[in-house]
């Protein structure tokens, strides 16, 4: 595969990132994902960035995951210099993604502004059912009117919450319906939908062809296994609005790479799908 590739949505893994995850708990991540998970274990940044060049990635967005309330069980908020140190070391092949803790108020528009205006972020990550909320949620609007202000994209998690624990008993609240409130609302605003909006792939596909800034990611389950509808938007009518999310580290890049290939796009769709929406939507130097 010799396009640009750009991998949307990368969570770091390293010791400091992964600190957080003590009490993190995934017992459905292999019944739903198991084909390429390989598990959680910390590498570092520099073993992070080696795979994706050994691999052939262009670039990636890494996010300052901020999900679940501090203070709560499975709470993981890493912190955001780690991601700019990330960014600097390896200038044009990482870069960063601002995430959101919606009960942050007025401290945490103001970091995101920092990390955008002062230090290059190229745009803004939320998974609002990990705070209770759906993404129509009035408590996410001052959020994204700063990134409209800054003219950034937001990635919003829509789709099953994939984890119900004792510790951590999310409701599945990421209704791809819920972004109708917010494009009529800011029909400016960039959504990133990611996770492919399993399982509600074809209201997801709708609120994207309904919208025109509303884009979609193909991460956290293998496209072929997600159905004809989205990669049928992908090869046609979809084609200027979906990214390539590999789901790294919980997935293998050779792994996702191969079965991209076996999708048979058309050398348009894999280019625009594998880099070149990503590359212009985040308007990356690459």
């Amino acid at each position: 595969m010799s396009c640009v590739i750009i991998d949307v949505s990368v969570h770091l893994s390293d010791k400091t990132s992964k600190a957080a995850q003590v009490n993190w708990e995934r017992p459905m991540l292999n019944r739903i994902h198991s084909k390429h998970s390989h598990g959680f274990s910390a590498i570092t940044i520099d073993e992070q960035f080696k795979q994706m060049d050994e691999a052939g990635i262009t670039a990636a967005l890494l996010v300052a995951t901020k999900v679940g309330r501090v203070g709560l069980p499975g709470t993981w908020q890493v912190d955001p210099e780690t991601v700019l140190s990330a960014t600097k070391k390896y200038k044009g092949r990482f870069f960063g993604l601002m995430g959101i803790d919606p009960f942050s108020g007025n401290s945490g528009l103001k970091e995101l502004e920092k990390y955008v205006s002062d230090h290059g972020f190229v745009g803004a990550h939320v998974s609002p059912h990990w705070f209770g909320m759906s993404p129509d949620d009035a408590r996410l609007f001052p959020f994204y009117a700063k990134c409209l202000e800054l003219d950034i994209p937001i990635q919003i998690h829509i789709g099953s919450s994939l984890i119900h624990t004792q510790a951590q008993q999310l409701l599945s609240l990421g209704n791809p319906t819920s972004l109708d409130e917010i494009a009529y609302t800011m029909p400016f605003l960039k959504m990133v939908a990611t996770n492919s909006g399993w399982p509600w792939i074809e209201e997801l596909i709708s609120a994207s062809n309904k919208h025109e800034n509303i884009y979609v990611v193909t991460d956290k389950h293998p496209v072929s296994a997600l159905g004809w509808p989205l990669l049928n938007y992908i090869k046609s009518w979809g084609t200027n609005r979906v990214l390539f999310g590999a789901d790294f580290p919980s997935a293998k890049y050779q792994e996702v790479l191969s079965e991209m290939n076996e999708l048979n796009l058309s050398d348009q769709s894999k280019a625009r799908l594998m880099g070149l929406n990503a590359v212009e939507l985040y308007k990356l130097s690459v």
